[in-house]
């Protein structure tokens, strides 16, 4: 991986899955893009009922903008993979604005459950001698989890106002 791709990979608060692409059945190869979403200023929402308003409060917007880190990663040899839409999820009691994230978006688990099933219910071990590892990417609004035997490869492009066509 290159290091300085995955430092700042692993530094992001914010990621949304933009594109995912598979090789053939036969290449195991996954390439999927994440975009940093930027946090914009606290702005009153506005929902049409002034009470409605006052109890909500200010609000963030996280949206993907020039500046954003665009993050590709490349695995070349998966075993299996998941992705759960969490774009309708509900959230738990949400952290202060000021608050750190306590872990990476961007993790190897080699205790996932995920990673367990993929042992006890393919044959893959049965036929390579290769160890198998479990990365996960916790984005807004999908979670991406990969078993492979190779970790991914991690590039990193910082978007321009050409990447966002009127």
């Amino acid at each position: 991986m290159p290091a300085e791709a995955l430092r700042q990979l692993e530094k992001v608060k914010n990621l949304y899955l933009s594109d995912f692409r598979m090789g053939r059945m036969n290449e195991r190869r996954l390439t999927v893009i994440f975009d940093e979403g930027i946090e914009g200023e606290p702005n009153q929402l506005k929902s049409g009922n002034s009470v409605i308003d006052d109890l909500l409060g200010k609000a963030r917007v996280i949206e993907v903008r020039p500046g954003s880190r665009r993050f590709t990663l490349r695995f070349e040899d998966y075993v299996s993979f998941k992705i759960t839409d969490e774009t309708f999820s509900k959230s738990e009691k949400a952290p202060a604005l000021d608050e750190k994230t306590p872990a990476s978006l961007f993790r190897e688990n080699p205790s996932a459950v995920f990673l367990r099933h993929v042992k006890e219910w393919t044959i893959y071990e049965d036929y390579h001698a290769d160890k198998m590892h479990h990365y996960c990417v916790a984005a807004l609004n999908h979670v991406l989890e990969v078993v492979t035997t190779v970790p991914p490869l991690v590039e990193m492009q910082v978007l321009g106002e050409a990447d966002f066509p009127a």
